[in-house]
């Protein structure tokens, strides 16, 4: 009887540690971001989430996380992940406008969208997380969007070698930029070049191109525009806010265990959470230092030519929408969704900003 009662426990403590064992198993996943290393708000909130993650699962799961162009160019990273040379992408979904028309609006990338909290109001309670992965399921894509790994807040509308007064100026004017506001600048007679941020500051300085538009004040001050752009023009009305994109393999997802993926989905909206608060500071302080620098010239868009680009932004929206069934499909989801929310977001906001004491 003692011999049985022995090896009994025996293979209840094999079986035990085998169980063990199987569930603890290390999954490490494969990552590469569309940015550089270090870059404020577009890499650092995505190797804050791989730090993350591997906290919450005491070392379970490890994301080995490359910059830009490390495994594969950074406008091929949802490509990478759908044929499984990444597990992980970090990103933005406006890249991918060539593929899937409607891919701007999951970046918000367009004239008058919507405001940081609508944005994320839509993704996280209305459709917009659905759609974004119907997006790609739609078209045979093996990816699953996560919850996005940050978000920027309003972009600079323009870094320039020349003043910008007027909508006028824009005629003939070699402006970079991407997506639909592209095609707004085309509308007013701009020449518009579409160049990856690594590109941006040598087209500018070898005079390839006369303006861009490429992110926000913090991110804009660490490549460097204010050394060569005289000329800073806000506020983003092309681009309030922009959601980066997280996306995985769905094959890879798939297989991973329930709370690992509970886990994973945790550690994206901690790093989003913390990110938006970071580059609130962030942005305020490179803001300063330009509104500081005697050799800038920094200037808001009139409110006519606010509601002039808004028009065009419209008009070229529509366009687009008769075209594409699923792109008027995102956007009038967020059209109803803007509706519901505005008059009450209208109602409490205070009349007068705060001056201070």
């Amino acid at each position: 009887m003692k011999k049985f009662l022995v090896s009994v426990l025996a293979i209840f403590l094999i079986f035990t540690f085998c169980s063990y064992q199987v569930f603890a198993k290390k999954i490490v996943l494969r990552a590469q971001s569309s940015y550089p290393a270090g870059l404020p708000q577009l890499y650092e909130p995505a190797k804050y989430f791989c730090d993350l993650i591997y906290k919450l699962t005491d070392g379970q799961v490890e994301v080995k996380l490359y910059p830009s162009g490390a495994i594969v160019p950074p406008k091929q990273v949802l490509d990478a992940v759908n044929s499984g040379i990444l597990d992980m992408g970090f990103t933005w979904a406006g890249w991918w406008q060539g593929k899937f028309p409607a891919a701007p609006l999951f970046g918000n990338s367009y004239p008058n969208g919507m405001q940081m909290q609508e944005m994320l109001g839509w993704i996280f309670s209305g459709e917009g997380l659905e759609l974004w992965n119907e997006m790609y399921r739609s078209h045979g894509y093996n990816v699953v969007v996560l919850p996005p790994y940050g978000m920027l807040g309003s972009e600079n509308f323009a870094w320039s070698k020349k003043p910008i007064n007027s909508l006028d100026d824009f005629k003939g004017l070699k402006f970079r930029t991407v997506g639909i506001w592209g095609k707004c600048l085309e509308k007013l007679g701009a020449q518009v070049i579409s160049l990856a941020g690594g590109e941006v500051y040598p087209a500018l300085e070898r005079g390839v191109i006369d303006a861009a538009e490429f992110a926000t004040p913090a991110i804009d001050k660490k490549l460097g525009f204010q050394e060569i752009c005289p000329y800073l023009i806000v506020p983003g009305i092309h681009e309030p806010c922009a959601p980066l994109e997280t996306l995985m393999n769905k094959k890879k997802w798939d297989k991973l265990p329930k709370d690992i993926k509970e886990k994973i989905k945790v550690a994206l909206i901690t790093s989003c959470f913390v990110a938006i608060n970071k580059a609130l500071k962030q942005d305020a302080e490179a803001m300063h230092y330009f509104l500081s620098n005697p050799k800038l010239h920094v200037s808001k868009l009139s409110p006519k030519m606010i509601e002039k680009i808004k028009t065009i932004g419209e008009q070229v929206m529509s366009e687009i929408a008769k075209k594409d069934p699923f792109f008027k499909k995102v956007w009038m989801s967020q059209v109803k969704f803007r509706k519901k929310v505005e008059p009450y977001a209208s109602l409490i906001r205070l009349p007068y900003p705060y001056a201070g004491r």
